[in-house]
């Protein structure tokens, strides 16, 4: 199956592109198809609407398309008050992967380290959305960044039965844990049991 993703976010089409290749998908960004396009801004609601926004937006000026859209978030247990549905929003004086890294790290200094990473992945076709799915991560933030496969969150975040960070695992090691990996297999595997309806 071929997918359209509906983001700006390099990386993100990246990753979601590797996730989806990993079940022999491919995913293809709106704008090899359209101009860019401003989308409606996102709210504070929930990461299924927010990325159910998206897709449909695109999906109604690409209706025989299947159109992904993700929302995905970092929920820390010493600051629940910020980040979570708004952490893209809430890090926008940090611009580079490595100084909003930085700033979670001095976040949680000295509290508790603990976070959930929560994606979720709207599918639209024909203008409407035919399925959301939604993954979780639980772990520790990590006191330093480490690792070389990756940056951001991936160089601070260490699974919950792990003692490494994503960046510091090979992909192979890393996919299991992947929010958008396994939210996207949930998706290809509804979307394979209901071909018929899609």
């Amino acid at each position: 199956m071929q997918f359209v993703v509906a983001s700006h976010n390099h990386d993100k089409i990246e990753e979601l592109q590797r996730s989806f290749r990993v079940c022999n998908n491919e995913v293809i960004p709106y704008t090899d198809l359209l101009p860019k396009i401003k989308f409606p801004p996102e709210g504070n609601r929930s990461y299924e609407k927010n990325a159910s926004d998206k897709a449909l937006f695109i999906s109604k000026l690409l209706p025989d398309r299947l159109v992904i859209a993700d929302d995905s978030g970092l929920l820390l247990t010493a600051r629940p008050e910020i980040l979570g549905v708004r952490t893209a929003r809430d890090l926008t004086d940090y611009p580079t992967p490595h100084q909003y890294a930085q700033h979670i790290i001095r976040l949680v200094q000295g509290k508790n380290r603990t976070f959930i990473m929560q994606t979720s992945i709207a599918c639209a076709h024909q203008g409407k959305i035919i399925k959301v799915v939604d993954d979780t991560l639980k772990g520790q933030i990590a006191s330093t960044e480490r690792g070389i496969n990756g940056e951001g969150f991936s160089r601070i975040l260490i699974p919950r039965d792990s003692t490494k960070t994503l960046a510091q695992m090979t992909f192979n090691e890393s996919y299991p844990y992947l929010t958008r990996a396994r939210a996207a297999e949930k998706l290809i595997r509804f979307l394979k049991e209901n071909r018929d309806q899609c």
